[in-house]
């Protein structure tokens, strides 16, 4: 029991929102409230710094007691209280499963129903709300209020976490952090305390501990730029080497120009690359185009195996390293583009199937959401193309896709041959158009998509279009 109680009581002073459910022992003490719905007593006490491990202590003393406060049916509809730690059981009730509404923290607590016996175990002080039903027929809302035994102030508290942080005493903030949560976890001060936590941590050098807040802080919290930065930094110095940036990080929002920026630096410094962190330097050079982005990003797919994509990189950063054999939009002589418009077709350097192979690569990599891929391809099959307006609407919904609407009409304005993609081409056309601000061009276009086919996809969302105009 002394070994299950030491790992509980480690596993506690991480701060964090690790499951401490699945740590406890089996539940051995029973409490059945003589009351119907009792009142639970909490003691007042004064927190000071010499009383902080103290405290910690008793809380560790009442989880390792692990007790079961059972209620019966008849009460279930009433507030039911519950201190922190116990674990709350209802048997032989009328449902099979619940819906959470409302609690104090996001994770890290047990609500559910197993074999018509409500179970309930959280360590974190307030109210648990939750509605039951049977099948899908509702039967009541559940509130739970979870209390510590012991009532101590959020200001005095606190005081002490700003004091240990300030004097770099981390075993003081830990369990002083940790008393915090416990007691007041929707206070707007948590996402604080955990960076304070995190700093100290980073300090000492405990990659156990980074990890952990680093988690606590990612799932429980909307993070700004800068602190998204911050943790980037944190969970770089913890991998020492290893690092593989999480897709927490690669979500591409062209905003962060920041964060961006720091997560460039980061695969340099690693000099390797995921295939997700690949494609996040993808999208940020299409924002940000420059000679150094792409060298780092040929050079990474050379190195994973990719040449053509690693060539194409290095051809757009101008290096003679890896000469590339791919054209890309900008890069085709004024002749050729004449050419285009007039004739709708290219000098033929490679043969026709090769061309049609790369259209369907690009078609399929479009349809995948790998869209600097596919422009690979289609720049490739340019230089062969028999349908150079089938090309040229492929590439420009690329563009699209990419909101790069400047490139998108270049290439639709170069279509000279209707098909079956005529009412989607209408349609990508009109958007456009809103979006630079002419709305009458607009209109003409979504008008033109609905006239085309007024049934099909694009047709419908180019009426539902013209009601925001």
């Amino acid at each position: 029991m002394k070994k299950i109680f030491l790992v509980s009581t480690t596993a506690l002073i991480l701060f964090s929102c690790t499951n401490l459910q699945t740590q406890l022992p089996k539940q051995t003490q029973v409490v059945v409230p003589s009351v119907k719905n009792p009142v639970l007593q909490q003691d007042s006490f004064f927190l000071n710094e010499s009383g902080v491990a103290y405290l910690y202590d008793l809380t560790q003393r009442d989880l390792a007691s692990n007790s079961i406060r059972e209620y019966l049916p008849s009460q279930i509809m009433a507030p039911i209280e519950v201190y922190a730690g116990e674990t709350l059981i209802i048997n032989n009730i009328n449902a099979d499963r619940v819906k959470m509404i409302s609690s104090p923290i996001k994770s890290d607590y047990t609500f559910n129903i197993t074999n018509n016996s409500l179970n309930f175990n959280s360590l974190y002080q307030g109210e648990y709300v939750a509605e039951i039903y049977r099948g899908f027929t509702y039967i009541g809302t559940v509130k739970i209020k979870n209390k510590l035994k012991y009532n101590f102030t959020e200001k005095d508290n606190y005081a002490i976490i700003l004091n240990s942080y300030n004097n770099k005493n981390l075993d003081l903030l830990v369990k002083s952090a940790h008393l915090y949560l416990t007691a007041f976890p929707t206070n707007s001060n948590q996402k604080d305390v955990a960076f304070m936590v995190l700093d100290l941590s980073s300090t000492s050098e405990n990659k156990v501990l980074i990890n952990k807040e680093i988690r606590y802080l990612k799932e429980n919290f909307s993070l700004n730029e800068d602190e998204k930065i911050k943790l980037l930094s944190f969970e770089e110095k913890a991998t020492s080497g290893s690092f593989v940036i999480n897709n927490y990080y690669l979500d591409y929002n062209r905003n962060n120009l920041k964060l961006n920026t720091e997560i460039v630096r980061a695969i340099k410094a690693k000099n390797s690359a995921t295939l997700d962190e690949l494609q996040f330097l993808e999208k940020f050079y299409s924002d940000a185009q420059s000679p150094e982005l792409a060298t780092l990003i040929g050079s990474l797919y050379s190195q994973n195996g990719d040449k053509d994509k690693g060539n194409y990189y290095l051809s757009l950063a101008g290096s003679t390293s890896a000469p590339s054999l791919i054209t890309t939009p900008t890069e085709i002589p004024t002749s050729t583009l004449i050419d285009q418009t007039e004739n709708d077709a290219v000098p033929v350097i490679s043969s026709s199937s090769d061309s049609s192979k790369d259209m369907a690569n690009g078609i399929e990599a479009l349809n995948r959401k790998s869209y600097n891929e596919a422009l690979i391809f289609f720049n490739k099959a340019q230089n062969s193309s028999t349908n150079i307006s089938e090309l040229n609407f492929y590439r420009g919904k690329t563009y699209f896709s990419m909101n790069n609407f400047d490139k998108a009409l270049t290439d639709f304005e170069k279509i000279n041959v209707l098909d079956e993609n005529t009412s989607e081409l209408y349609y990508y056309l009109g958007v456009i158009y809103h979006k630079k601000g002419d709305i009458e061009k607009a209109k003409d276009y979504l008008r033109k998509s609905r006239e085309n086919n007024p049934s099909n996809t694009w047709g419908r969302k180019s009426s539902i279009y013209l009601l925001k105009l």
